[in-house]
């Protein structure tokens, strides 16, 4: 099975994106950032840098993502990886009009007993920057991580490296988790730039 990593496809993952509407703010940035915490616990955890930035750390290993994909009136499976220790976002650089969704399999042999109209259980929630924006991340090796035993590990045993990409995914097993980090991210990303935005007509 072919897997796609995050660094060579974030553009792949740009091109999957959906414009959606922004929406009004109605509480601070932190108690977003606290929702956000909240629906991502079961995925991984987020810390706030400060008051505009936040600090994304997937749980490890990540999964294999299938996505049934149909191009050129074919129907194949592409399947795509986001080995990620962390991400770093600052809200105001995070495009929330590229903010979307899909379901994904996470099992590898998926394509042996798929049926149409089976729906994926994994929620994958695409997060893009705005143009010329990229985000730091620290990205592993899925294989040597794969290899290792029970830990604690060093970040060298598994092969940890800087990278920046311009798009990244996360996952949720719970869909309604997924949504209400979707709409909290949204709106502390919109509260983000207003902050900036007010901060300059000063």
């Amino acid at each position: 099975m072919r897997v796609f990593v995050m660094k060579k496809y974030s553009i792949f993952l740009v091109s999957l994106l959906l414009l959606v509407p922004g929406f009004g703010c109605t509480q601070d940035i932190s108690a977003k950032i606290q929702s956000m915490k909240t629906a991502y616990a079961g995925s991984g955890s987020i810390v706030a840098l400060d008051g505009s930035s936040i600090v994304i750390s997937p749980k490890m290993p990540n999964p294999v993502c299938g996505l049934l994909m149909n191009k050129e009136g074919k129907t194949g499976w592409a399947y795509y990886s986001f080995p990620l220790s962390s991400i770093t976002v600052p809200l105001n650089e995070v495009d929330e009009s590229l903010i979307v969704d899909d379901r994904v399999f996470t099992d590898p042999n998926v394509a042996d007993h798929y049926k149409p109209g089976d729906v994926g259980e994994t929620t994958l929630v695409i997060v893009s920057g705005m143009p010329g924006k990229q985000f730091h991340t620290l990205i592993y090796d899925r294989e040597k991580y794969a290899q290792l035993g029970p830990g604690p590990h060093s970040s060298h045993e598994y092969g940890q490296a800087s990278d920046d990409t311009m798009a990244f995914g996360l996952t949720f097993s719970d869909p309604e988790a997924a949504h209400i980090f979707e709409l909290a991210l949204k709106e502390a990303v919109i509260m983000a730039k207003q902050k900036i935005s007010t901060q300059a007509r000063r």
